[in-house]
């Protein structure tokens, strides 16, 4: 499912990608953007909310979404009552460098 939201003259300014996962029990919100523009506005938590409701209007019975924590935007999860519920821990190493 795609949740778009747009601006008065009909520009698309945010978008949330929704999938249903888990034979239909689960709503996965795989994408969400807002343009750089129109940040700070509420747009990404009312595609949120949207995307929470659609799912929920074809069967999920919870939400869920993976994030990187570099993106800020874990309070804006947890304000629409998202929680963590796992973390994963990312490393990486510099194959021109070499390892530290």
């Amino acid at each position: 499912m795609l949740r778009v939201a747009l601006d008065p003259g009909g520009a698309v300014v945010g978008v949330a990608l929704v999938l249903l996962a888990d034979d239909g029990a689960e709503g996965f919100v795989d994408q969400l953007a807002v343009r750089a523009d129109h940040r700070g506005k509420g747009l990404a938590q009312a595609l949120l909310v949207d995307a929470f409701a659609a799912a929920r209007e074809h069967g999920a019975v919870r939400s869920t979404l993976s994030t990187d924590s570099r993106t800020g935007a874990l309070s804006l999860y947890e304000r629409v009552g998202m929680v963590v519920t796992s973390t994963w821990l990312h490393r990486a190493v510099d194959l021109d460098r070499g390892p530290s």
